[in-house]
């Protein structure tokens, strides 16, 4: 299919006025059908049903993997003949820096007792999966299904801890020893010398575990670069081995110790260590751990340590004197984080730092509850191509100026105005034939029934039979 075709075809896909009887048609070519599945914005029942009953396992696969479709609908699939269609159903849409909704608990209850292990596994590996249903889970036979119900369980009974310390798989009694070992700090030195060799089973536990002395001494002083730097943010940790980190010969294990809780501003300038404003930087533990308690945060959001105001950012409970005072932060990644976690920031601050960044993440700004859109016709003449692509959210901008821009020297600039219902017909069967705005073009609403129906033949989905493959995945 010619890339201005499949442009087209995309956009009808995710037009609100694409009838549902056109979309099922379009589940029989399989580009087509995996457009409407990813970016058409409200899957009608009837859709999602010729989805989950579709013999292409590329098309229920899409359904299984859609962010639009409702937990309901992408539950049609919990019999699907395919292992890989019930996984990724288990598994959940993969959604960037959000939680799709939790299918319905008997959806969970079936897959937890799929006969394919691997179904399981994604059942249990899931966040979303009810306490209800993980408590069978870590009884599976398979020890692997085991582990991954045990290590996803926010608050595990004790007598499911003592049970899987007994399993008779050595593989399930070392998972749940590493994980039990904060509560029974007993079992410390046993997780200690099972995972020696293993950096990142050995980080994870010298974060937060109880320390003893021995304990202390082995991690701080481990060879492994990450070790240290986990450890060194264990609150747990002796002060002179806190001193002995202080000067570590890595500047990573500097940074790290400098975020530490129990520090004064004093003894964190005092630490030799560097933020840059393009470095990504982990979250503090102790910070992300209180976030949901804006009063445990003033130290953070008041630190002269970039890093412990950048954690601080990333609650979504912060007062308003908080976010106030990192909005005018000097460091952008905080202004950012804020901007991208809390729904109480300013609308000047939400616009000025769209416009200062240069993140792929930076359009998700725009769908912020306070950006501001009466008014963004004023960034029509901008030298910024990403400032005049917002004019098209102003609700006021007038038709003649949509259609000015429809025309812009930036392809991105027209394709944002392609979509805009104010566009005169004959403009917009213009924007059809250009490839940087097709897709665009397909999509707006007032395109005519006619012309989405020519699209559509063109492709060879209407009048064509069915020809998608129906191999396995």
């Amino acid at each position: 299919m010619p890339e201005l075709v499949r442009e087209r075809v995309r956009g009808v896909a995710g037009n609100p006025a694409t009838p549902p009887e056109l979309l099922v048609r379009m589940l029989d070519h399989r580009t087509a059908g995996q457009a409407v599945l990813i970016f058409r914005a409200d899957l009608p029942d009837e859709v999602c049903r010729a989805a989950a009953a579709h013999p292409d396992v590329p098309i229920r696969l899409s359904l299984a993997d859609s962010w639009h479709a409702t937990p309901e609908q992408r539950a049609l699939l919990v019999d699907d003949p395919h292992p890989t269609v019930r996984t990724a159903l288990a598994a959940g849409p993969d959604v960037f820096r959000a939680t799709p909704d939790p299918l319905p608990e008997p959806t969970y209850a079936r897959l937890a007792a799929d006969p394919v292990r691997r179904v399981r596994e994604a059942v249990a590996d899931s966040w979303q999966c009810p306490a209800s249903v993980r408590a069978g889970l870590v009884d599976d036979p398979d020890p692997v299904v085991r582990i991954s119900a045990y290590a996803r369980w926010a608050d595990p009974p004790e007598e499911v801890t003592d049970r899987l310390l007994a399993d008779p798989d050595p593989d399930v009694r070392r998972a749940a020893a590493r994980r039990a070992c904060r509560r029974r700090p007993a079992l410390l030195a046993e997780v200690l010398d099972a995972a020696w060799s293993d950096g990142w089973h050995l980080a994870a536990v010298a974060v937060d575990a109880p320390l003893d002395r021995a304990s202390a001494e082995r991690l701080a002083r481990h060879d492994d670069t990450g070790v240290r730097a986990a450890v060194a943010e264990n609150p747990h940790l002796p002060r002179d081995l806190v001193d002995e980190l202080v000067v570590d010969p890595d500047p990573t294990v500097r940074l790290r110790l400098s975020l530490r809780p129990g520090l004064t501003e004093a003894e964190r300038a005092a630490v030799d260590y560097r933020v840059r404003p393009t470095d990504r930087l982990s979250p503090a533990r102790w910070v992300l751990d209180r976030r949901d308690d804006p009063d445990a945060l003033d130290e953070a959001v008041g630190s002269a340590h970039v890093g412990l105001r950048r954690s601080a950012a990333y609650s979504p409970h912060l007062r308003p004197d908080q976010v106030a005072r990192l909005a005018a932060d000097e460091d952008f990644a905080v202004r950012l984080l804020l901007c991208e976690n809390h729904d109480g920031v300013p609308g000047d601050v939400l616009l000025a730092t769209y416009l200062e960044a240069q993140v792929i993440t930076a359009g998700m700004l725009v769908g912020r509850p306070n950006f501001p859109r009466v008014g963004l016709a004023r960034l029509a003449d901008s030298a910024d191509p990403r400032a005049r692509m917002l004019v098209r959210h102003d609700p006021e901008a007038p038709a003649d100026l949509i259609d000015r821009l429809s025309r812009d020297p930036d392809a991105h600039v027209r394709s944002s105005v392609a979509a805009d219902p104010r566009l005169h017909l004959d403009r917009l069967a213009e924007l059809l034939d250009d490839p940087a705005t097709a897709g665009a073009a397909a999509r707006n609403r007032n395109l005519p029934a006619e012309l989405i129906e020519r699209i559509l033949a063109e492709a060879g989905i209407l009048g064509a039979a069915a020809t998608s493959p129906t191999g396995e995945v």
